[in-house]
């Protein structure tokens, strides 16, 4: 599989250098498209036949940690992977058109190494392999950043997003050195298990280098500083490869490499989670305080992956605690997140490169695509509801284990450690209320309403290469939610490997195997409810998803999506007759609607973005302590026209980086200073310090 895929994608590589364009993106798709196919049959046999392979190319082998491996976590990654890039290769190609010749050929070139770079970096299973694959997918990224635009401000994210990378590669590898010296191997493995036989400065020390080195791709605070511009800069076409794919990447080294710390030593679980819950509600409240798609999109990127770290910090939390059951649900829960995420974030970022290049990415420019693209808005929609959270999408199911399973906070026993799980559990929920109302506002403004550009007026159809991926994302995202059973125990696996409990015996146990938690009365008592309903339909395990209390006692929660989707279509069926019924009996009239006496309604007159989301910036106006500019135009003593200017610098940056870069300006000022003086200052330097070697080599003697 491994070979033949790679084969394809230099398939894609040499097709690229045909003279004629309409080759070149052919074979860039035919080879893409491919390696996915290949990848994800490889992917999918691993998985069914729970087999692991280790190997080492035969050219490295004199390189000491150059191994690679394939087992049913990396499949299940792979998978993912691959499902982002072929559904992304038709529109990445269409998008490149709009580049010169040269450039196209140079974006469609580092998109496939990215791809193949991803894919190495996920087989990696020695430090030396792991660092270099990431170095190779990093380089390719900011390549891709860089070949956005020929502008100044995209040079300038090329940069930024080049220097976090780097800084990021090169703290990780200092803490893989730091972990695999401590561990006396430069196997993963083997590091992971010499965790408990390490001493604690040292376990310390190689968690903050990997988590935050690995995080600059994760995007969790601080190190995300880079996302939103680089993301602004970069082709549209590869956004969805990024957000979907790529920062997978630092989720997959945080389960490898720091879950064992974390799990081995409580207080690194709690800096895993309190990280992923700050980055979560900080990146949905930027996520509502832009207008602009892509940033916003970015934003919640952030927002998702924080919340996937939190579960993860939870679950270390649990299982650190005493609780692997519990640690486990969280785990699958973040598991779960991820791979909605990767689901209907490609779904959005495909549909927002395709708005972006019909109409601008401005969302108060936006408006009325849902009656000129109808088809188009719709999956669009239908992507924001499944990222809302809302049911019965992929996204509900998600959310709801990670926050039900916080409640089980109560089961710890360290009041501290129970009140940092709390208050990040409370800072999830807060972020799930903020991205409904977020997704609400993108669907709004961008679909309902009149446009409000000419730009957006005149979209007239959507491309093949855009509409055909989002339908299979929408399916998807679907089936996600409707499976839920059936996916679990596939995680719940996964997890169970790393707690050594397997965390779905208490979370469905009237479905999933033997039941081991709840007594025969408890079982007999809930099958007369009906959650049993569904047992033994392929490949379900049942409709419900239960989680039982400790020691015998019944259900904590219990969830339905199919059983929720039942209802939902019930009540849009029964409200459908009642209309259908009233039209049928009644005389509907339609008139205008009121239009409080204006001839007619302007686009500047209706609800925009940033009008909807005023309340949430008045009501974080601390957090985002905006740059406030305003002009006034008068003709004598009346106001004829008012602007408003918000400059809005993020708060580490604000907090962190901007004082540490003005730091850092002064100092080499300084510097600068003593390259600029005399000769007899120049030599007055050397003279004094001739004198405090000879001192300190004298002091020595003595």
């Amino acid at each position: 599989m491994t070979i033949w895929a790679f084969l394809a994608l230099a398939f894609a590589v040499l097709a690229l250098a045909a003279p004629a364009r309409r080759v070149q993106r052919a074979g860039f798709m035919l080879g893409g498209w491919a390696a996915a196919v290949l990848v994800l049959t490889g992917a999918a046999q691993t998985l069914r036949d729970g087999a692991s392979v280790n190997f080492t190319p035969g050219a490295l082998a004199i390189l000491p940690g150059f191994d690679f491996a394939l087992d049913p976590l990396r499949a299940f990654f792979l998978t993912i992977a691959a499902a982002v890039y072929g559904l992304s290769v038709a529109f990445v190609a269409r998008d490149s058109q709009r580049f010169s010749p040269a450039r196209a050929r140079l974006v469609l070139g580092f998109t496939t190494l990215l791809f193949a770079a991803m894919l190495t970096v996920l087989l990696a299973a020695g430090v030396t392999s792991l660092i270099f694959t990431w170095e190779v997918m990093s380089l390719s990224l900011v390549a891709l950043v860089f070949l956005g635009s020929a502008t100044p401000a995209t040079a300038r994210a090329g940069l930024v997003t080049l220097a976090f990378s780097e800084a990021g590669a090169l703290a990780a590898l200092a803490g893989l050195l730091v972990l695999s010296g401590a561990a006396g191997t430069l196997s993963l493995a083997g590091i992971a298990a010499a965790v408990p036989h390490m001493p604690a400065g040292l376990a310390w020390a190689g968690f903050i280098l990997t988590f935050f080195g690995f995080g600059v791709k994760t995007g969790i605070l601080p190190v995300n500083g880079w996302m939103a511009e680089g993301y602004a800069a970069a082709p549209r076409g590869v956004l969805s490869i990024f957000s979907g794919a790529t920062l997978n990447l630092g989720v997959f080294t945080l389960w490898i490499v720091d879950a064992p710390l974390a799990m081995h030593v409580p207080n690194i679980a709690l800096v895993v989670m309190v990280t992923g819950a700050l980055t979560a509600i900080l990146g949905i409240m930027y996520a509502l305080a832009t207008h602009s798609l892509t940033r916003l999109l970015t934003q919640s990127s952030i927002e998702n992956l924080g919340i996937v770290v939190a579960a993860f910090g939870a679950g270390f939390t649990f299982t650190a605690m005493g609780h692997p059951a519990l640690g486990g649900v969280l785990l699958v829960a973040g598991l779960y997140h991820m791979l909605n995420h990767s689901a209907y974030k490609t779904l959005l970022f495909i549909g927002s490169g395709a708005i972006g290049a019909a109409a601008g990415d401005d969302l108060d420019r936006l408006g009325g695509l849902m009656r000129r693209v109808p088809l188009f808005g719709t999956l669009f929609l239908l992507g924001a509801f499944a990222i809302a959270a809302l049911p019965p999408f992929n996204g509900f199911v998600s959310e709801w284990l990670t926050l039900e399973s916080f409640l089980r906070v109560v089961e710890i026993g360290a009041v501290p450690v129970r009140i940092a799980v709390a208050l990040s559990g409370a800072l999830l929920a807060l972020t799930a209320g903020l991205a409904v109302t977020c997704f609400v506002m993108l669907a709004a403004s961008s679909l309902l309403g009149i446009p409000r550009s000419r730009a957006a007026a005149a979209v007239q159809r959507m491309p093949a290469s855009a509409t055909v991926p989002m339908g299979v994302l929408v399916a998807i995202c679907f089936a996600l939610a409707m499976l839920a059973t059936a996916i679990i125990p596939l995680l719940g696996s996964f997890a169970g490997k790393l707690t050594g409990v397997d965390p779905t015996a208490g979370m469905v146990p009237a479905f999933f195997g033997h039941v081991q938690v709840l007594s025969q009365d408890v079982v007999a008592a809930l099958t007369s409810l009906g959650a049993q309903l569904g047992r033994g339909l392929v490949p379900l395990r049942g409709l419900v998803v239960l989680h039982a209390g400790p020691g015998g006692d019944p259900v904590m929660y219990a969830m339905s999506t199919v059983l929720s989707f039942v209802v939902i279509a019930f009540l849009l069926i029964v409200v459908w007759a009642i209309a259908r019924g009233v039209r049928r009996h009644r005389q509907i009239a339609r008139r205008a609607p009121w239009d409080a006496g204006l001839a007619r309604i302007r686009p500047e007159m209706t609800y925009t973005a940033t009008t909807f989301a005023a309340p949430v910036r008045v009501l974080f106006h601390a957090v985002f302590d905006p740059e406030v500019s305003r002009e006034e135009e008068r003709q004598g003593a009346f106001l004829t026209a008012m602007s408003h200017h918000e400059v809005r610098t993020h708060l580490v940056d604000r907090l962190l980086l901007n004082p540490f870069t003005t730091r850092m300006q002064a100092t080499a000022a300084w510097l600068a200073r003593l390259h600029h003086g005399k000769v007899t200052l120049y030599a007055t330097y050397v003279l004094a310090a001739l004198v405090v070697a000879t001192l300190a080599a004298a002091a020595s003697l003595a």
